[in-house]
């Protein structure tokens, strides 16, 4: 483990240079491949200011899924027309709002539709449908939800989706419409995106559209090695959407979330306690795997640590809060782990470091390693008085 001053720990560290690779690389192809493209964040994926922030003054955009993510990044200084607004949940001031401000607003649901129809407001922004992606276009071990199918957008199976176009086309007063397919994916494939740009390109035929964009949202791997990398991704999206779509005509919006910030976080944590059971050694740190699996499934992490002593045989690694169940990983011929000793997990920045509340202890502060080796903080940790002051209502 490095030298360097250590951080306080618990803490998030966010590296700058990482950020900038990551961003950098789909930048480099969407430039190459598809000018005039935009890559837009996943809020939800991080909704830390500093990034909202930090992809601002990058050029990328902002892409919601609520009115309160909305009003974030409005607060973080991007302009409604360097937004993008998607969800099932849209409150009727947000989404009137992104339609009038500039916005590029794709709907998804039925009172979306019906807000719209009934408000008629004047459109300054770009318009576009979510479609509802039948698991049947994707290889069975690529997508989930076989039986009940996805739960976003119009079906064209069912003509929601064709009945979506033509009340849209009247809305938009013969604007270009827009197209949004994003996909779920377990294994982040490039198939997946071939497969759901070559159903965009069938859409496009068959309702004769020239869309304004096509917005494939996000899920890719980002600075992973021995992963897809972004030239893979575009490239096989471009090729399945030209037979249909001008890219001189059409824009290309990417949504990287945990592309551009999984790889970029850490978590530093110290060693607490060491005790030995009936059973096993019990090491207990200071973070918690609410901090770095929010969907309790990983087994093992990416991490290093400062323990130089000789293997033991087992060491449970435990967080500190007081459910049994805790227990990020079981290290087996391991260097033994004591007090103080360090550990750091690498690649954990999808919806870790905003995800959920305060539980037991509040959420660990967050620091920024700069591209230059400098420090920043840039989310302190909440005082329990500050926790109270929040939570209790005034009289």
């Amino acid at each position: 483990m490095s030298t360097e001053a250590l951080f306080p720990t618990p803490c998030f560290v966010i590296r700058e240079e990482l950020l900038s690779e990551n961003i950098g690389g789909f930048r480099q192809e969407l430039d190459r491949l598809w000018p005039g493209s935009r890559l837009a964040y996943s809020v939800k994926t991080n909704s830390l200011p500093w990034i909202l922030s930090w992809m601002k003054d990058q050029d990328v955009d902002a892409e919601v899924v609520s009115d309160e993510e909305y009003e974030l990044a409005l607060l973080c200084g991007f302009p409604d027309d360097r937004i993008v607004f998607n969800g099932p949940v849209k409150g009727r001031q947000a989404l009137l709002r992104g339609v009038s401000s500039g916005a590029v607003v794709n709907l998804d649901s039925r009172s979306d539709l019906e807000i719209l129809v009934r408000e008629k407001p004047a459109v300054a922004g770009r318009l576009g449908l979510r479609v509802n992606m039948n698991p049947d276009l994707f290889s069975p071990e690529d997508v989930g939800y076989q039986q009940d199918g996805f739960r976003f957008g119009y079906s064209e199976e069912t003509g929601a989706l064709a009945e979506a176009v033509d009340l849209l086309s009247g809305i938009t007063d013969g604007k270009s419409l827009g197209l949004h397919i994003h996909v779920n994916s377990v294994t982040r494939s490039p198939r997946v995106y071939a497969a759901s740009a070559g159903y965009a390109a069938r859409l496009v035929r068959k309702y004769g559209l020239t869309p304004a964009y096509v917005d494939i949202g996000g899920g890719f791997f980002g600075g992973v090695p021995g992963k897809p990398s972004p030239e893979e991704y575009v490239r096989v999206i471009r090729d399945a959407l030209v037979p249909a779509v001008d890219p001189d005509r059409t824009r290309l919006i990417l949504e990287p979330g945990s592309a551009a910030v999984g790889s970029a976080v850490e978590l530093h944590t110290a060693v607490l306690d060491v005790k030995d059971t009936a059973r096993g050694r019990i090491v207990t740190t200071d973070g918690s795997r609410i901090h770095i699996d929010p969907l309790w499934q990983k087994s093992r992490y990416l991490f290093t640590s400062s323990a130089s002593r000789p293997p033991v045989p087992r060491q449970v690694v435990c967080g500190y809060t007081c459910m049994d169940h805790d227990r990020l990983m079981v290290l087996e011929n391991q260097p033994e782990l004591s007090v103080g000793d360090r550990i750091v997990y690498h690649r954990v920045g999808n919806y870790t470091v905003t995800f959920g509340g305060p539980f037991i202890r509040p959420f660990p502060p967050v620091w920024v390693r700069r591209a230059d080796g400098s420090r920043l903080l840039v989310r302190k940790q909440m005082t329990v008085r500050e926790y109270y002051g929040m939570e209790t209502a005034e009289s």
